[in-house]
């Protein structure tokens, strides 16, 4: 593990849609196994200029280290909340390494089967379980 970046995965991903008769909002949470606590972790929509394909909707995962950081490592969430009417999928970009894509489920509000990735453990993580 680098202490310059957290570690993220695709599993650890989940964007979730959402429709209404207000239109459709798109919740994207995951975590990182981040090198200390105190990382604060922020998804921003981002341009990667002419979009080849409109149902990807492009999303970039900034990183803030702590000031002062002690040697732990530590799962920390993200979350993203965007209004959109046509994306399949979303796709994580990152300034130092490759970007992962992650299907967007429509949600069903009757049945039970909604990945959440807020609700398990960062597939990046070093747990012993």
């Amino acid at each position: 593990m680098s202490d310059l970046h957290c570690e993220f995965s695709a599993e650890d991903f989940t964007a979730t849609a959402f429709t209404s008769s207000s239109g459709r909002v798109i919740r994207v949470t995951g975590f990182g196994l981040c090198p200390s606590a105190g990382w604060e972790l922020s998804l921003v929509s981002t341009n990667p200029g002419v979009v080849p394909h409109p149902e990807s909707l492009w999303l970039e995962l900034r990183e803030r280290a702590p000031k002062g950081r002690g040697r732990v490592l530590v799962d920390t969430g993200v979350e993203a909340i965007i209004e959109d009417d046509r994306a399949t999928e979303i796709v994580v970009r990152f300034s130092w390494r490759e970007p992962f894509a992650i299907p967007v489920v429509e949600f069903d509000r009757f049945g039970d089967r909604v990945a959440d990735a807020a609700r398990q453990p960062a597939a990046a993580s070093v747990t012993g379980f």
